[in-house]
């Protein structure tokens, strides 16, 4: 599907480019603050779904461990902005760090010469996922960044709606008992090779760690819900903004119901089962990014053909390894949607990408 560019669609001038990220993400993380991180990311995807899940219009989103990218079109903009500060504010007042805030008019990045392409693919029976092949999303990213300004909240009665956002998992070890984590950021060094690199850069996945379910880092045998506090008190935090005891009882209340109805109804089971095919473990916005199981044989052998690649100046890519990944989710009580974000334990993604910046050219 790569290689076929005819699949791929311009995306209309008329929508925005929303980032959003944890600035010094990686202090944050040697801090231990990196499930904060990754639950900050997720709030940024969940506040925007929510709104237009209501307005029932489709948005593209990307996960990205320590932010998110999010394309959405002119008439959800403001709203999405809006709550997504509220956001920002709520992660300074509660948990020190700040989340940036900001958005690019794909107007103004394709006067500048930047791509936007996108389709969708099928990964499994239940997913389906966008994929974008350009450098609009990059651009607009380090514009962003480089600008560094704080969007001011609207005059708008619009809100911070973060339900359905959970993360109640513990760190799931590997399909396969002393396997490891392998979390992945690989971007093509021109455009216009992006279809052909991503085409082989993604047989190469298949070739030394199997077809996609098979290189998948969860399975329902290593699910186990969260006992800690101290993470279901931050979750509270993160959706409500303050303490809220009922909210903490409630939490509490989910997961030991969660527990028995996780192994003793057909709908949980159901549940577990279908959770791994929801779980966004690749992504590609211009760049791949994917989070993988398998041996250090494995990992060994295909970092030295993405060495090559790098070395032939077709590739720049970072990586981080990890004993076990980390999962957070947004589930709807209404009509069972149901998406997860996973990332290398420890800041997966956010230690990808040092490597990554340190090894791209100039």
């Amino acid at each position: 599907m790569l290689a076929d560019e005819s699949l791929f669609e311009i995306v209309p001038e008329s929508w925005h480019i929303i980032v959003t990220d944890v600035q010094n993400s990686s202090a944050a993380v040697a801090a231990g603050k990196h499930q904060l991180v990754n639950l900050a990311a997720t709030g940024c995807i969940v506040a925007c779904l929510n709104i237009s899940r209501e307005r029932e219009i489709s948005i593209p989103f990307f996960f990205g461990g320590d932010g998110a990218t999010i394309m959405v079109p002119e008439p959800l903009l403001d709203e999405c902005l809006h709550a997504l500060v509220l956001h920002q504010q709520n992660c300074k007042d509660n948990f020190d760090f700040f989340l940036r805030v900001d958005s690019r008019p794909l107007k103004e990045l394709y006067n500048q010469g930047a791509v936007l392409k996108i389709t969708k693919v099928r990964l499994n029976e239940l997913h389906v996922s966008p994929i974008v092949l350009g450098d609009a999303l990059q651009i607009a990213e380090t514009s962003i960044k480089k600008d560094n300004r704080e969007i001011q909240l609207s005059s708008f009665p619009f809100n911070l709606n973060l339900n359905g956002m959970e993360c109640k998992w513990d760190k799931i070890e590997p399909p396969q008992t002393n396997n490891e984590i392998l979390t992945l950021i690989i971007n093509a060094t021109k455009t216009e090779w992006q279809s052909d690199i991503y085409s082989n850069v993604l047989r190469l996945l298949d070739d030394i760690y199997g077809e996609y379910g098979m290189r998948h880092p969860i399975i329902p045998e290593r699910l186990n819900m969260v006992d800690n506090l101290k993470q279901l008190k931050d979750e509270v935090l993160m959706k409500f903004s303050s303490m809220s005891w009922l909210e903490m009882t409630k939490s509490i209340m989910r997961i030991l119901i969660g527990k028995f109805y996780l192994k003793n109804s057909k709908e949980g089971q159901r549940y577990l089962n279908e959770l791994s095919l929801h779980t966004e473990s690749l992504m590609i916005d211009g760049s791949i990014n994917t989070v993988i199981t398998g041996s250090s044989i494995q990992r060994e052998k295909l970092l030295k053909k993405l060495e090559q690649l790098k070395e032939s100046g077709q590739i720049t890519f970072g990586y981080h390894v990890s004993n076990t990944s980390v999962l957070s989710c947004f589930v709807t009580a209404l009509d069972d949607y149901h998406v997860h974000f996973v990332d290398g334990d420890q800041g997966g993604y956010t230690k990808a990408a040092q490597i990554f910046k340190s090894k791209k050219p100039n």
